[in-house]
């Protein structure tokens, strides 16, 4: 591969780029009247933050032009151009209809078009029902007009080349010494790698790469139609579908009761009506390895002077499912993860958006990338006005394997936010695999870890007292997820999903243990009834506090890959999601039938709950 093959491949790349810079100004122009009050500046930011899926989208389509480029240096004559113009007309025709259709249905919709809208393309006219008759005739026209435009574009970025070995003879191999230059084709092979891969961080490319402002529209206008539409076609399914086991009727009969706002409370745990919270969410720290004197002790010390919720459960097993359920008062999903469903990130209730209607400034921090598993957009959209990866901190306090140590990112002058109220969420990171932390006290490097982060809260929580801050701050620590060991084998073991909860700060009222059974997904509307806001749009969560809670089923659903276990006071029952059954019961307080039926009443119910979420309306 000469030097101009690889002028041409750069040719294409910078012809893509530009197309995809356009489009995001045609889209900010035409829907500028959803910008929704983002200023100028931040518009133009878009257009800087969009790059990096923009590259990447560019690297996808140029993986068959690179190979042809690459034949064409044995080929005698190749006629680029001809045999590159199916696949150029494809690519127009394909990236121009997304474009296009992405431009007009935001103006009705509000909202990215993606791979969950191709529902109604089995049914057009419901497609188009948002849709005036001539704007869907407009749409056709502007898809072949910019299709056209977009095929002639890269065509004349591609020259016609000579081959790079012409034969004098067909019988003749081509001279030795030029074959070497076709090795330039590994270092371009490894570039496109990494430019799909989206750079060499420990995150792939996703849709949160171009998420920045705390706008949704600057957000929705860096984001890159085609791979957006692309990646959702791979984290899409018909979740309203998912458990389709039983009559709509019997559903509601089974879990009649299980849920329903109720803000009253028997007496509140603050003096303060609006205080300042800040939410620390523990990686990993379940009570199987952290509530005990020898891991733990600080997290002891501060449950015997504050609040503790001693029959709390994870909702699932990964940090991007738990953090959903705690953020967002949403139960788990045993076959997918929301945070990576962009059609519903804006769509899900949030703590965080209801405390800042409530005049809150909000803020999330995590030390490490903070695009791993679609965070930065979840974050975002779910009404954090403010959050930080790695990226905002200095460089030299990168100095673990996932990023910034948690003596370092638990500080009060990086998490509390200047405007008050607030409320301010961070992410641990240290008690994860390697258990690589700057501490060595127990001989277990796993327990070591957890007590290193343990030491960490303990020492943040010291430094909170001893500030004016204290006597108004509410501080609640919780795992995003239990986790293994100490005995227990399997992220998908019942006794893995306890979790510790505890509730500290001057904002508390008096020392308390509270025996209410629960799952993360109740503390939105636990603390929200705290605090007198109405926690309505959080269907699934619970306030626990309420003089009705007793009478309602006592439950929390822990789910894993594929299965989840149904935990009430008495007992445990295991659901298989592939075979659809129990498979294991040690409930001797209601029949495996009853467990089975409200295991597949509740997944029935939050699927389809979740997936008219994502009905555009």
């Amino acid at each position: 591969m000469n030097k101009n093959r690889l002028l041409t491949l750069l040719r294409l790349y910078i012809t893509l780029l530009l197309i995809f810079v356009t489009q995001k100004v045609v889209f900010m122009l035409f829907n500028m009247g959803l910008a929704g009050g983002a200023p100028f500046g931040q518009c133009l930011l878009a257009l800087w933050h969009g790059l990096r899926l923009d590259s990447v989208t560019a690297c996808y389509l140029l993986l068959l032009p690179a190979l042809v480029l690459l034949v064409s240096c044995f080929v005698r004559s190749l006629p680029l151009r001809r045999v590159l113009r199916p696949y150029y007309i494809l690519v127009a025709v394909v990236v121009a209809a997304i474009f296009v259709v992405d431009v007009v249905l935001y103006s009705f919709w509000g909202a990215k078009f993606d791979a969950n809208d191709l529902i109604y393309a089995a049914k057009p006219k419901d497609m188009l029902a948002s849709l005036p008759w001539w704007a869907a005739v407009l749409g056709v026209l502007a898809v072949g007009i910019v299709a056209w435009l977009y095929c002639h574009l890269l065509l004349r970025s591609t020259p016609s080349l000579p081959p790079l070995y012409p034969l004098s003879t067909p019988s003749l191999p081509p001279p030795r010494g030029p074959r070497w230059s076709t090795l330039l084709a590994l270092p371009v092979a490894a570039l496109l790698f990494v430019g799909i891969r989206g750079g060499l961080s420990d995150s792939t490319a996703n849709p949160s790469y171009a998420y920045f402002s705390e706008y949704p529209f600057c957000n929705h206008s860096a984001l890159n139609p085609t791979f957006n539409m692309v990646h959702s076609l791979f984290k899409s399914q018909d979740l309203g579908r998912e458990f389709d086991l039983r009559d709509d009727a019997e559903v509601a009969t089974i879990l009649d009761g299980a849920f329903g706002a109720d803000g009253a409370i028997a007496d509140t745990l603050l003096r303060v009506q609006r205080p300042d919270i800040l939410l620390i969410i523990w990686e990993s720290g379940g009570s199987s390895m952290v509530d005990n004197d020898s891991v733990g002790p600080c997290l002891q010390a501060i449950a015997a002077e504050g609040i503790a919720f001693t029959n709390c459960f994870a909702n699932n097993f990964r940090t991007d499912r738990g953090l959903v359920s705690i953020v967002g008062g949403w139960p788990g999903l045993p076959t997918t993860s929301l945070m990576k469903r962009t059609d519903l990130c804006r769509r899900l209730p949030s703590l965080a958006q209801s405390l800042r209607d409530q005049g809150y400034s909000t803020a999330f921090s995590y030390g490490g990338d903070i695009d791993f598993t679609n965070m930065r957009l979840y974050f975002l959209e779910a009404g954090f006005d403010n959050v930080r990866g790695s990226e905002a901190f200095p460089s030299s306090w990168y100095t673990s394997a996932w990023g910034v140590p948690d003596h370092l990112m638990l500080s009060a002058s990086n998490l509390v936010p200047q405007r008050r109220p607030f409320f301010s969420a961070v992410l641990t990171l240290s008690s994860h695999e390697p258990w690589d932390v700057p501490m060595r006290r127990l001989v277990d490097t796993r327990c070591n870890a957890f007590a290193y982060t343990d030491s960490c809260i303990g020492a943040f929580v010291d430094s909170l007292r001893r500030t004016p801050l204290w006597d108004s701050l509410l501080v609640v620590i919780v795992p995003d997820h239990g986790v293994a060991g100490n005995g227990i084998a399997s992220s998908s073991d019942p006794r893995a999903a306890r979790v510790p909860l505890v509730w500290t700060g001057g904002a508390v009222r008096e020392p308390r243990r509270i025996e209410a059974f629960m799952a993360q997904s109740d503390i939105a509307a636990t603390l929200l009834a705290q605090l007198g806001i109405d926690a309505s749009r959080f269907p699934y969560s619970r306030n626990v506090l309420a003089p009705s809670y007793p009478a309602r089923p006592q439950f929390a659903m822990h789910c894993f890959k594929n299965g989840c276990n149904l935990i009430t006071p008495t007992g445990v029952a295991t659901y298989d999601c592939v075979n659809r059954s129990l498979v294991a019961v040690s409930d001797s307080s209601a029949s495996p039938a009853s467990r089975q039926a409200f295991v597949e009443a509740m997944l029935q119910h939050v699927y389809r709950t979740t997936a008219d979420l994502a009905v555009r309306r």
